[in-house]
């Protein structure tokens, strides 16, 4: 059941894989698609600017979760640290921010990488005026342009890691509905911001435990996304992704695959009786 400032987020990120399995083949470490890992983010043209403001210290994070902001305050002066995920390009800029606008800074200390933070409803754009120069801390084809969502509550990643720590404390105590009810809501209010591997754990961890609670049929409708893949030989599933994220999606259609067996076979025993 079960990705610097990379330390500070290395915990919660690997969330899933700290979380015991209680079944080892229905739960994975692991987008539905390489489209929305390789698709390089972009901040719409029409968006409405509130009014310029420093930017409030918080978690934010992009649609799909796979950039994340963190913005603190550290003796008075406001930090802040960008981590993303793009195909199989990563990116970590750390700075200070004065005004709206960051420093990047490497162990020298403050480089050229501007950083632009610009409050919108909801959230923050984050943009760069100096693009060559942030790509020589990013790396040449690492993103970090996008607007970050505000984190909504019980959505941050330490919040997340806890819940599934706790839905994993029921689910061993074979407490499944105690587990259910304490899983299901994330899926539903954090969905948005959820990274695409995250979400596909999270997914076969509900699955199966609706599968112990004889919920056969909302078990399948969890994995819907996943059926396709489920369906197609192992190579036919990774064709379109790159090698760095093929295993691990396939971690997830495995486990898909093995729960949606178990559930339309509990689906079928129902019907009969």
């Amino acid at each position: 059941m079960d990705y610097l400032m990379r330390t500070a987020w290395m915990i919660a990120g690997l969330a899933g894989t700290l979380i015991a399995v209680p079944i080892a083949a229905q739960s994975t470490i692991g987008k539905p698609g390489p489209t929305a890992l390789t698709a390089a983010p972009h901040t719409s043209a029409v968006a409405q600017h509130v009014e310029a403001r420093p930017p409030e210290q918080g978690e934010y994070i992009t649609d799909a979760g796979w950039g994340r902001l963190l913005l603190t305050k550290d003796n008075g002066a406001l930090r802040f640290s960008v981590e993303s995920t793009t195909g199989q390009s990563m990116c970590s800029l750390q700075g200070t921010v004065r005004g709206t606008q960051g420093s990047a800074e490497d162990e020298a200390g403050a480089t050229d990488c501007k950083v632009q933070f610009s409050p919108v409803a909801g959230g923050i754009d984050v943009t760069t005026p100096t693009p060559m120069e942030c790509k020589t801390l990013c790396g040449y084809n690492g993103v970090f342009e996008a607007r970050y969502l505000r984190a909504t509550t019980g959505c941050d990643r330490n919040a997340i890691a806890r819940t599934r720590a706790v839905f994993q404390q029921h689910y061993d105590r074979e407490d499944y509905q105690a587990a259910l009810s304490t899983l299901s809501p994330i899926l539903t209010r954090c969905g948005q911001t959820l990274e695409w591997d995250e979400k596909g754990d999270m997914r076969n961890d509900l699955a199966i435990t609706q599968y112990k609670t004889s919920q056969y049929t909302q078990c399948l409708e969890t994995l819907h996304d996943y059926a396709e893949d489920a369906a197609s030989p192992d190579d036919a599933v990774t064709d379109n992704w790159p090698p760095a994220l093929a295993d691990r999606y396939l971690a997830i259609v495995r486990a898909a695959r093995t729960n949606i067996g178990l559930c339309k076979k509990g689906l079928a025993r129902q019907k009969k009786d």
